[in-house]
């Protein structure tokens, strides 16, 4: 007797990719991502305008790495996929810009969580997790961001102990306001692996 095919279901998302790594794009044409349930047969499937582009098994995935990134205005949440063959697949909650589209933030969040949901029962060590830019990005943002700091915000700050003038505070508010969002997304974006069970949050918001 043989055993009973398995039940098969789906969950579509209209949630805008990249593959392979690419990045610059006048518009995005490339939308739709589905995690579809079929035992064995189980798998991610990407769409475009022409129908399915892609499709790999979730024993297929090796790596997650999940990031942010900033305009210094709005922050852009991306989850980067990679597979066996070397393929990477990268779901955004962007628009087909590649600005954010706030409308976009939920169904991602749902996204990321269903997908960590399957992959959490994958065996031990067989899938890294990661969150964040590689070491080499973070510690040059990190630096550059110091710099920028010294600069709009230092500066300021030690214009208004000299010339005693309130009106640097005005500079002085905007330098903050300029640099503290990149502080946050590299803050946000520390280079450390996590458990699938409890994907980082502040990458998903």
């Amino acid at each position: 007797m043989t055993d009973p095919a398995p039940a098969t279901a789906s969950t579509a998302y209209d949630l805008y990719y990249l593959q392979n790594g690419k990045r610059f794009f006048w518009r995005n044409p490339n939308h739709g991502v589905t995690l579809f349930d079929a035992g064995r047969a189980s798998a991610i499937v990407w769409r475009n305008d022409a129908g399915e582009a892609g499709r790999q098994l979730w024993t297929d995935i090796t790596a997650i790495n999940m990031s942010s990134g900033s305009d210094g205005k709005n922050v852009v949440n991306a989850c980067l996929i990679r597979f066996r063959d070397g393929r990477t697949l990268t779901v955004t909650d962007a628009g087909p810009s590649g600005q954010v589209d706030h409308d976009r933030t939920p169904p991602y969040r749902d996204f990321v969580r269903a997908l960590h949901k399957r992959l959490a029962a994958a065996p031990q060590g067989t899938i890294r997790f990661t969150a964040g830019f590689s070491e080499s990005r973070h510690t040059g943002m990190v630096a550059i961001l110091f710099i920028a700091a010294l600069f709009f915000v230092g500066t300021p700050l030690v214009l208004l102990f000299i010339v005693r003038d309130w009106r640097v505070l005005g500079v002085l508010a905007a330098g903050i306001g300029f640099v503290w969002p990149f502080w946050k997304v590299a803050e946000n974006n520390r280079p450390r692996a996590y458990d699938p069970r409890h994907p980082p949050g502040e990458l998903m918001d």
